[in-house]
């Protein structure tokens, strides 16, 4: 499959790049590219320009301080996961970046690439003759949203497996822009909107520069849960992170939930704080509050496979992901 033609520019300097990106229309950010030259070559994409920020190297720094990492957003996944201290103090961020795609890719894909994924849908990410045939969809600027059949948004899924353990972390991310430097809550960066899933696509003028990651308490446990159809390659139907902390009587002192892959954008699960706290940490409640959480995901047909399919897998992801992160055999 052929590209269309483009310009191409490597800025030395993030000022510079975030001039270009505001001067310069219809354009795109290429970090890693192993997401963007497939949309490129199935005509998903047609910017005018691509923008890389390899030549950038304080998007490349990682720091350690005494409370948190900071990464630069071209940190690639290979780096994460080849970092004994991330290991040590982040262990769900390495799990979910070595199970992200395949070793060629992670050695290319960054974190910051990994973030901005763009949604995935059965009906949107298929060659631009495919698509033709059906004709297009909300997401390609057609009327309606082919998932639905309705006109008022894009439904495609969010399946990226890093954000819903930085979520669970308690992540801020920095945005460089026009107007300065700002600095969010990760959950915030995500819209839930499947056609402009986050703020960059939505069009902010930012670029994504960083990701601070504040260090867990002492006793605190987190793990990340992925399913998919083939364990390599494949993007989740469903992933599931969790960070938990048991008390002396081995009770729930606190647990975070968020999951991917089921909405068009991560879902943080809020209440399993409420249904777990205070309770012992055993099978039965485990499966209870697992299936409470299931209840709050709605996942459409963007797959292959059936929703209620990939509601009923969601339980048994978060229920292992529960049961691992709090040492218990389900």
């Amino acid at each position: 499959m052929r590209l269309n033609e483009f310009d191409y520019y490597d800025p030395a300097t993030l000022e510079e790049a975030v001039e270009l990106l505001n001067q310069k229309a219809n354009g795109a950010i290429i970090a890693g590219g192993s997401d963007l030259l497939v949309a490129l070559k199935q005509k998903l994409q047609t910017p005018n320009y691509l923008l890389s920020l390899d030549k950038i190297p304080s998007l490349k720094k990682v720091k350690f301080t005494e409370n948190k990492l900071t990464l630069g957003s071209m940190v690639t996944l290979d780096d994460i996961i080849k970092s004994s201290l991330i290991q040590e103090k982040l262990p769900a961020l390495k799990q979910a970046a070595w199970e992200v795609a395949s070793p060629l890719l992670r050695y290319q894909a960054t974190i910051g690439g990994n973030l901005c994924l763009n949604t995935r849908c059965r009906f949107y990410n298929q060659t631009s003759f495919w698509r033709s045939t059906r004709g297009p969809c909300f997401k390609t600027g057609g009327k309606s949203c082919h998932v639905t059949g309705t006109e008022e948004r894009c439904y495609a899924a969010f399946c990226a497996d890093i954000p819903p353990v930085l979520i669970a972390y308690g992540a801020r991310i920095n945005l460089a822009g026009m107007q300065g430097a700002r600095t969010i809550s990760l959950a915030d960066f995500y819209n839930g909107e499947g056609r402009f899933p986050n703020v960059i696509a939505a069009g902010s003028g930012e670029i994504l520069t960083g990701i601070e990651i504040p260090f867990p308490q002492t006793g605190v446990k987190s793990v990340y849960r992925k399913f998919r159809l083939r364990d390599s390659i494949d993007y989740p139907l469903v992933g599931a992170a969790v960070a938990l902390k048991l008390d002396a009587q081995n009770k729930i002192e606190m647990i975070t939930l968020s999951c991917t892959g089921t909405a068009s954008g991560p879902v943080n699960i809020k209440s399993i704080n409420e249904v777990l706290r205070g309770a012992v940490l055993k099978p039965e409640a485990i499966w209870d509050a697992a299936a409470a959480a299931a209840v709050e995901l709605h996942p459409l047909k963007t797959s292959l496979v059936s929703p209620r399919y990939k509601r009923d897998i969601s339980r048994v992801v978060i229920a292992e992901a529960i049961a691992t992160a709090g040492g218990v055999t389900l």
